[in-house]
């Protein structure tokens, strides 16, 4: 039975730390309500993250630029800063 309205949201490193003060449940996979229009910078506030808190992150295994607009049943990493350092945040 598939997940609808939903985005999983994988954390990665250091940064597993900062969701957690915000989110004391979090763990390394969360699964987000999915809002309609939300940009990938936006749900990193909603987790309570600035764009210098992480580093690259990937939608569906590609590259992701902050600007992407997130689709129900996305699938997000979130890395911290350095790790894979190459086209993207960092």
């Amino acid at each position: 039975m598939a997940v609808n309205n939903m985005i999983e949201v994988l954390i990665y490193g250091n940064i597993r730390e900062r969701v957690k003060a915000n989110h004391p449940n979090a763990n390394a996979i969360l699964l987000c309500e999915y809002i309609e229009g939300e940009h990938l910078q936006d749900l990193l506030g909603r987790l309570g993250l600035k764009l210098a808190d992480v580093g690259n992150c990937y939608v569906n295994n590609a590259l992701a630029n902050p600007n992407y607009m997130i689709h129900d049943r996305d699938t997000i990493e979130l890395n911290q800063p350095g790790h894979l350092a190459k086209e993207g945040f960092n």
